[in-house]
């Protein structure tokens, strides 16, 4: 009967170590544009299409496109005109990307 708690508490303390030392690697996102829109089919063609590199690195990169689109949108709001126009072409093509862009 006392093994059975013995056994249990190594269980708990196993899973909770694996849990604890995931890291999250960040993987380089490339893409190619084409009239200030990213071409989703070629966000991070430096990667082998279908790997695991590739698929996490295409949904590091819809979360990049959305923390683009909030930081350039901010900067628009608060640079005034005429200086505001560096950002808007920016914020347009990333904000168009963290609308549209749907990782496999």
């Amino acid at each position: 009967m006392k093994i059975k708690p013995l056994l249990l508490a190594l269980c708990v303390g196993l899973s909770t170590s694996v849990a604890a030392s995931k890291e999250t690697k960040r993987y380089t996102i490339k893409w190619q544009e084409q009239s200030n829109r990213i071409l989703f089919d070629s966000v991070c063609y430096n990667y082998p299409e279908g790997s695991i590199p590739y698929r996490r690195c295409r949904t590091q990169a819809q979360k990049h496109f959305t923390q683009q689109c909030r930081a350039l949108s901010d900067k628009y709001s608060r640079t005034r005109t005429p200086y505001n126009q560096k950002y808007k072409q920016k914020r347009d093509k990333f904000c168009h990307a963290a609308d549209r862009y749907f990782p496999l």
